[in-house]
């Protein structure tokens, strides 16, 4: 089964600092790995473009790293197809000067880091050399990258607990799923990307239901450096 990163490429919420929601400590901030119920926390305010007709995926504000803001019927389609892998909770939003409700931001509560065929997957390892004198600033450095390979989960957990430096980057180059995997949808918090991933029979009924505005689906097995750039295959299909 082919899958697909759903980016909302071209819509993105934003967030006041004026919200009152910032002075209280049980806040609702960026996807972590532990699975907890976020229910009492508050949910800042995200603020919509008003000159943009109203879409039903968004990237939420910056503090709300890895999380989704989605519409009711977005959210009614993905529990459609895997009810149980993520939360929704209801999210304040303005769109212009209107309050809009029946939206909602993500919590992922299941990770499937462990159904990636690591065998027909590999990824981009960055690591950063300090080259400069001990007092010479600012600091350089020598950045090294190379494309690796790991066994299975484990083995890249292993990586990044005694190979990582706190400089280095580990991402996600070319990515397969393992033949057998039959979901719908998926989540990653390991291994990254860090998107929703939607199957190929999910990304058409997006698309059917006319839920794709200002999103992309980029194929999970093609590198970032092929799909994007002046000459990419992205320009095959969004313009």
């Amino acid at each position: 089964m082919k899958y697909f990163e759903l980016q909302p490429i071209n819509n993105r919420a934003k967030s006041s600092y004026k919200d009152p929601a910032y002075l209280d400590e049980n806040i609702i901030r960026d996807q972590t790995k532990e699975v907890k119920d976020l229910g009492l926390l508050k949910v800042p305010v995200q603020i919509l473009k008003s000159n943009q007709k109203l879409a039903d995926f968004y990237f939420p504000s910056s503090d709300l790293a890895m999380r989704y803001l989605i519409s009711d019927r977005g959210r009614i389609l993905l529990e459609k197809y895997r009810n149980d892998s993520i939360q929704f909770y209801p999210c304040p939003i303005m769109y212009g000067k209107h309050s809009v409700v029946d939206f909602w931001i993500t919590n992922k509560r299941v990770f499937d880091d462990n159904l990636i065929d690591f065998v027909k997957s590999d990824f981009l390892f960055i690591k950063k050399k300090l080259i400069s004198l001990e007092n010479e600033r600012p600091r350089k450095y020598e950045k090294i990258e190379q494309i690796i390979k790991f066994r299975d989960l484990d083995d890249l957990r292993i990586f990044h607990k005694e190979e990582i430096w706190y400089m280095d980057m580990l991402y996600p180059h070319k990515i397969q799923m393992k033949e057998d995997c039959a979901l719908h949808l998926l989540s990653f918090y390991e291994t990254g990307p860090f998107y929703l991933i939607v199957s190929e029979h999910l990304k058409n009924e997006i698309i059917n239901q006319k839920m794709d505005k200002g999103v992309e689906f980029k194929p999970l097995e093609i590198p970032d450096e092929e799909w994007g750039g002046p000459n990419g295959l992205r320009k095959q299909f969004y313009k």
